[in-house]
């Protein structure tokens, strides 16, 4: 990787971790070694390929915040790192019974949160082909996601919420301008690893 690669892509990494760099004109005078390294050695002492790890690229070789990754749940099953970032929006919701009874000149219901619903993840993106084709490949890989219903994610945003899981439940691939692009959509649920049989040291927690 040439040094302008490098120092780009260590500013990038620089960024999505919050810390801070010299400005690039310090980097052609002989006094760089005034300026406090402290916040950028960890970056700075990373291997290419660890740094090109660190700051995810797409298709378009554009930095991604906030990539995401899928994996079929099978033996074998290789992850896919979407080419394009989509934008992932999660709604949640918790379970609430409303019980009305007399309470004489109380007004309102008696609240109970019987338990917390599962995420909405929605998954909205684009798929484009090389040399102005058809995404074909893609679209196909993505329809195999699709139909297993069930997949593992990994993605910040979703990390942040502790999902790791999602239950896919419907998909569009809509008309899309373009001969060399596919919009799709994705909406899905959270999915936890559950317990059915328990025994009594389970009842006891």
């Amino acid at each position: 990787m040439n040094k302008v690669a490098r120092f780009a892509l260590e500013n990038v990494a620089l960024r999505v971790t919050g810390n801070k760099i010299p400005p690039y004109w310090l980097f052609n005078v002989n006094k760089l070694r005034e300026v406090d390294e402290e916040e950028y050695n960890e970056i700075k002492s990373m291997s290419d390929e660890e740094l090109e790890d660190t700051v995810r690229t797409n298709a378009l070789g554009i930095p991604m915040q906030l990539p995401l990754r899928l994996r079929l749940e099978e033996s074998g099953a290789q992850e896919w790192l979407l080419p394009i970032e989509p934008m992932i929006s999660l709604q949640g919701q918790n379970i609430i019974v409303r019980r009305h009874v007399n309470k004489g000149a109380v007004k309102g219901s008696i609240k109970e949160r019987w338990s917390q619903d599962d995420y909405t993840i929605s998954i909205e993106g684009i798929l484009i082909g090389e040399n102005g084709k058809y995404p074909e490949e893609d679209v196909s890989r993505l329809r195999s996601f699709c139909e297993a219903g069930r997949v593992t994610a990994l993605n910040p945003l979703l990390e942040i919420f502790g999902i790791s899981h999602l239950v896919i439940e419907s998909w569009e691939i809509p008309f899309t301008s373009g001969s060399s692009n596919q919009n799709y959509s994705l909406k899905a649920y959270s999915d936890d690893i559950y317990k059915l049989l328990l025994n009594q040291q389970d009842l006891k927690r």
